[in-house]
């Protein structure tokens, strides 16, 4: 099993540290290439859309998962009549 790394990040101007394994840093890497967003500003969604009772991490973790399954819905399934973006429908998702 992969250890999980510790990463101080900063939103909303304050920092607070993270621990997410190697491959959910990825994750988040690439979707933030994938959608042009900056890594700070996806967090930030993240945290403002979060269900109050789940911390961050478990947030990012849970948005991630999410992420991935409505992309590869939306790409190669069309189930999404209204040609919703992967990130909005999974911020939708940690709601």
């Amino acid at each position: 099993m992969a250890s999980l790394s510790n990463r101080v990040v900063t939103i909303y101007n304050r920092k607070t540290s993270m621990r997410l394994a190697p491959a959910e840093w990825k994750a988040i890497e690439t979707i933030c290439e994938r959608e042009n967003i900056k890594r700070k500003n996806l967090l930030e969604l993240i945290d403002a859309n979060r269900d109050e009772k789940m911390g961050l991490t478990s947030s990012v973790r849970l948005f991630s998962l999410i992420y991935y399954i409505k992309s590869t819905q939306l790409k190669y399934y069309n189930t999404d009549k209204n040609n919703s973006s992967p990130i909005i429908e999974a911020i939708k998702g940690i709601i």
